[in-house]
């Protein structure tokens, strides 16, 4: 069994021919996304000021002194290694909807920009499979292609996709 990416790419020839692939790079997207940005100056100088403080000297060497720059050292380096932590990855997995009501699939997949770059709408009636087992989400079409293989990693999204397939058929 052979199993081929969801993720759509622009190929110059197929995957598996004989040409002479170094002349042709891979086109890659370009993301400018300001938030991402922001989050990782932010963070960064966060961390970089937590280590800042201890280089100001405050006059004195009391302990009460070291223990309120410790405390804020520490609280700054939190605070920017959760700027880090909270940067989104680049999750390219299509959003798929099912319409219990038009009785249709729908595909849609956003670019890295967050917008909309295409939609495919599939009937239920014309899909040879569309199953949830093994928490993962597998449409076909008529033709076997596959159409969308989602993981399921929610209990509630679970049920509510048991109960919509359900209503499905």
């Amino acid at each position: 069994m052979v199993a081929l990416p969801d993720l759509p790419r622009d190929f110059t020839h197929a995957p598996h021919s004989f040409h002479d692939t170094t002349s042709m790079p891979e086109k890659k997207p370009e993301k400018s996304d300001p938030r991402h940005a922001a989050k990782v100056f932010l963070g960064s100088v966060l961390i970089l000021s937590s280590a800042g403080v201890w280089l100001v000297s405050t006059g004195g060497t009391d302990a009460a002194m070291m223990l309120i720059k410790m405390v804020f050292s520490l609280s700054l380096f939190c605070v920017g290694a959760m700027c880090f932590s909270t940067l989104d990855t680049e999750d390219l997995a299509p959003e798929v909807q099912i319409d219990t009501k038009r009785r249709q699939l729908r595909v849609v997949e956003t670019g890295l920009d967050g917008r909309t770059q295409r939609v495919e709408v599939h009937a239920l009636d014309d899909l040879a499979e569309l199953s949830l087992r093994d928490r993962i989400l597998t449409a076909r079409d008529s033709s076997g292609r596959q159409i969308a293989a989602l993981p399921i990693t929610d209990r509630a999204t679970e049920r509510a996709l048991r109960r919509a397939l359900s209503l499905a058929t």
